[in-house]
């Protein structure tokens, strides 16, 4: 998501993640955009806010609108008074987010008043929210800087049909009343051991019972009017897993409570382990004869099985809900079957779950392969009935990933601008990513646009931000980066020229695959396993309630991704998913590579496992990630994929964020300073210049212990965060009237990265000088915001020619593809003013040395001896300069010459 990705949630929660319900952030986005799911709390409300300071609103609003129907009011309190820039991040939990401005006042203070019809089913699903500043730049977070959540289980609406919540700055509970009256609540029920119970409640217990189905195992009358208890399971009696546990409790305002009693903190056990980690097939296995039914679920108690004759809902135009039910059952290690004779090809499905917290809950398997629209319904494929003619001679390109040259892009931002010129109804669409013969022209000057573009450019990698089923409305798509993962297994509808046909888009993806390989292009594909769009009602959630995600010690979702929620990879049916996933994608689509969002979230072990499988698939498929979080997480640091653990890493390698902070201070560093390339006055200071020589060596510092070409790639910019021209300008020190030195850092930052050692990765559009107007965090700013304008290529056609040599160098020249003994003794020299970087490359096929200069903004008069020499590039003067025993060097100028060894 981002680049420290840091969904640093009380701070700017969007960097990284590029992550959630509706994004992601390198920042991708940030549980708000995740549309997450988490516990909100209910207590006594403070003092403070209801004092007359309350009444100060600085906003012109009136009284809060009324409606007469059901609504929801968020009642918001501020100490200083002071609202003006904050508003309300809110989301239907499972669905994407927006933002909602407070709509008038009370004595409370400001209020958010919204009728329940504006959102699908919030009284069932529920409702999220965050209090935010700052508006799509998330420069503040109150109450807390965590997701909240309207209870609608303990909150009843009023004598208006409202229901109220109240919130208070700096805190981060959510009160139903102003007066202090409160209701009792279940904060924690949960097995700490396989034989011990853990109870939390808000107010005082007097007394309990703690029950395994219908049989009674603990009863206690006098609970001493504690808030917390640890209830020991009769005498020899261990959890049985395939069993529900619930405790009724009776606290002292006379409140009687229910609640089931999660297994979360002992599915790590070896018990559960032994007893029910599943290993066989998953999934609808389909032959034309019968297809069989395997799904994972210990908890549940009854699974049914439904068959659609085709994907789409009676709430949508055109469908229905006709089905056929089955009866699934359940037997060794949690595994619910059932076979269907037939040819049920083209057909889709769902479950039907009840366990100890769903009841009859409807949902989508986990391993289906395609849906119907909105990933409602799973699809039955054939995938024999997918292949586009020639399909058997696709296969990845075998690059060694130091001589990969990665674009990254969106589908839609290769076809939305206007610039773009291919056939209108395949615009933001797989199949206009892939159209040829498209051009934009300008006068008397044509340039080539979309597909052609990309082939004409070079790379031999392209990076498709997430393409898997995403919580979107594929019927009326909205821009949005797609970090908000619904179905792993599936392909993202709204790409395709029909989301009603599970068909369509796999075979729309696979021309897609196919005509990129046939210009020698691997696809790499950005997957997102760490966190959902919302855990609750999830597909993992339903069929094993509390073992997918992590927790912390109360019982909270674990927020390491910014998102509300982070996957439990360490757990065995979790980690085999990520693996399986990853290997169906890379043997069904034949991709070069994945590129993992907070890779910091997963464990050391699943990481391995996915590579060691990957390659089976693919020798070289190219795996890489974020090396960070973008929150806490309760994963163990030892155990995790982070930047620290590098040196663990097997088969996969990660991003340098080193290498582009000290060339251009990007990601978290405040948009005010500078790098080498953005510094024109003081240089290259401190550690700095040890991160920029290690990144030329395809390593990163000794502090983060990344030395292997082979486990780096460089970069300055991705989709998360600015692009090149958006941070100089953003800095402060240029403007837009300094056209020409910022075309000419672009080109040097992007011309030491692919002159380094490791996988090299750019940012669509910088070969162009792509602006997104300052924006440094699109992820649902607009399809204008994010589109690649083409009539770019005719104002800056040198910058073009710049990026095309220095790509075609980095896939050629065998002394850029150094492994880790030889790239370790690449000398590289600073000179004495910090403004000239040199080093020399060998290449063994031509017989040639190259010699690589690279000078900032300081190097103002300085000359270098290239007698001899023959010039390969010069990014300010093409290929006409003239190289002497003192060759002028010119400043934010990458200049390679080679001559004969």
């Amino acid at each position: 998501m981002k680049n420290r990705r840091v969904y640093v949630l009380l701070l700017t929660s969007l960097l990284t993640l590029a992550s959630c319900s509706t994004s992601t952030s390198s920042q991708e986005g940030s549980s708000s955009e995740a549309s997450s799911t988490a516990t909100s709390s209910t207590a006594t409300s403070s003092s403070a806010a209801s004092s007359s300071e309350n009444h100060s609103v600085d906003l012109p609003l009136e009284a809060a609108p009324t409606y007469t129907e059901p609504s929801v009011s968020i009642h918001y309190w501020r100490k200083d008074g002071i609202y003006t820039g904050w508003d309300l991040w809110l989301w239907e939990i499972g669905q994407n987010g927006a933002a909602f401005a407070f709509n008038g006042k009370d004595d409370w203070g400001v209020v958010a008043a919204y009728p329940l019809s504006t959102w699908t089913d919030a009284l069932t699903n529920g409702l999220g929210f965050l209090i935010r500043q700052g508006g799509d730049s998330w420069t503040k977070k109150d109450c807390g800087g965590n997701d909240l959540f309207v209870d609608f289980s303990i909150n009843s609406k009023d004598d208006n049909d409202i229901y109220n919540v109240y919130l208070i700055t700096g805190d981060a509970n959510v009160y139903t009343d102003t007066k202090g009256g409160m209701k009792g609540k279940i904060q924690m029920a949960t097995f700490a051991t396989t034989s011990r119970v853990a109870l939390r409640t808000n107010l005082p217990m007097t007394s309990y019972v703690l029950k395994k189905g219908e049989e009674v195992l603990v009863t206690n009358e006098d609970a001493g009017r504690v808030i917390y208890k640890q209830i020991d399971l009769p005498a020899g009696q261990k959890c049985d897993f395939g069993k529900g546990y619930s405790v009724t409790v009776t606290v002292s305002n006379g409140d009687v409570l229910n609640s089931s009693v999660s297994k979360t903190l002992i599915y790590s056990s070896a018990e559960f382990g032994d007893t029910y980690n599943y290993d066989g097939p998953l999934g609808a296995i389909y032959s034309s004869e019968s297809t069989t039914f395997n799904v994972w679920s210990p908890s549940s108690s009854s699974i049914l099985l439904k068959i659609y004759g085709n994907g789409t809902p009676s709430t949508y135009a055109g469908g229905n809900d006709l089905a056929t039910t089955y009866e699934m059952t359940k037997g060794d290690k949690g595994l619910f079957s059932t076979t269907v004779t037939g040819d049920l090809e083209g057909k889709y499905y769902t479950y039907v779950v009840t366990n100890d917290v769903y009841t009859a809950k409807e949902t989508v398997d986990p391993y289906a392969k395609s849906c119907g629209v909105n990933g409602l319904r799973g699809m039955i494929v054939d995938f024999a009935k997918t292949n586009p003619t020639g399909w058997e001679f696709v296969s990845p390109l075998q690059y060694d990933r130091k001589q990969l040259t990665v674009y990254e892009t969106h589908v839609a931002d290769i076809t939305s601008s206007a610039t773009w010129g291919g056939t209108p109804s395949k615009a933001k669409l797989f199949t206009g990513a892939y159209e040829a013969g498209t051009t934009y022209t300008e006068g008397t000057t044509t340039v080539a646009t979309g597909f052609d573009h990309i082939k004409e450019l070079g790379v031999n990698a392209v990076q498709l931000i997430p393409v898997y089923d995403q919580a979107n409305d594929e019927t009326n798509m909205s821009f949005n980066w797609g970090y908000n993962p619904l179905n792993y297994n599936c392909l993202e509808g709204g790409y395709s020229s029909n989301p009603y046909d599970g068909y369509a888009r796999i075979r729309e993806f696979k021309e897609l695959v196919q005509a990129y390989n046939a210009s020698d292009i691997n696809i790499i594909m950005d997957v997102v396993y760490n966190h959902v769009a919302g855990a609750a009602g999830s597909n993992f959630d339903v069929l094993m309630p509390g073992y997918y995600f992590r927790y912390t010690g109360s019982m909270a979702l674990s927020n390491g991704s910014g998102c509300g929620n982070e996957t439990a990879s360490e757990n065995h049916m979790m980690h085999r998913f990520i693996v399986d996933s990853a290997t169906f994608w890379a043997q069904e689509y034949r991709l070069g590579g994945f590129r993992f969002d907070l890779m910091g979230l997963h464990d050391l072990d699943t990481m391995a496992a996915v590579a060691t499988s990957c390659k089976a698939v693919n020798p070289s498929i190219c795996i890489y990630g974020e090396p960070w979080t973008g929150g806490t997480s309760t994963l163990a640091a030892g155990k995790a994929a982070t930047q620290s653990n590098g040196n663990l890493y097997s088969g996969y390698g990660a991003f340098n964020d080193q290498m582009r902070d000290a060339l251009i201070k990007g990601g978290l560093n405040t948009k005010e300073t500078v790098g080498w390339i953005t510094d024109a006055t003081s240089g290259i200071q401190g550690s700095d210049v040890n991160k920029l020589v290690a990144g030329i060596k395809g390593t990163t510092s000794a502090s983060v212990i990344i030395a292997d070409p082979d486990k780096t790639v460089n970069y300055v910019t991705c989709h998360d965060n600015y692009t090149l021209y958006d941070r100089a300008i953003a800095t402060g020190k240029y403007t837009a009237a300094d056209g020409v030195v910022l075309e000419k850092m672009n080109v040097l930052a992007n011309s030491v990265v692919f002159t380094s050692q490791g996988t090299s990765f750019m940012l669509a559009g910088e070969e162009m000088l792509r602006t997104k107007g300052g924006n440094n965090n699109s992820y649902n700013a607009s399809y204008a915001v994010n589109e690649l304008d083409y009539s770019l290529l005719i104002d800056h056609p040198e910058m073009f020619e710049s990026y095309k040599k220095m790509i075609a160098l980095k896939k050629g020249l065998d002394g850029l593809h150094l492994a880790k003994e030889a790239a370790s003794t690449l000398a590289v020299t600073l000179s004495a003013d910090k403004s000239t970087l040199s080093y020399e490359l060998s290449d063994t096929a031509d017989n040639r040395l190259y010699k690589v200069l690279h000078v900032n903004g300081l190097g103002t008069a300085s000359t270098y001896d290239l007698s001899g020499y023959t010039l390969y590039w010069s990014t300010t003067d093409g290929g006409t300069k003239v190289l002497t025993n003192a060759t002028p060097l010119s400043q934010y100028e990458t200049l390679i010459a080679y001559r004969s060894l």
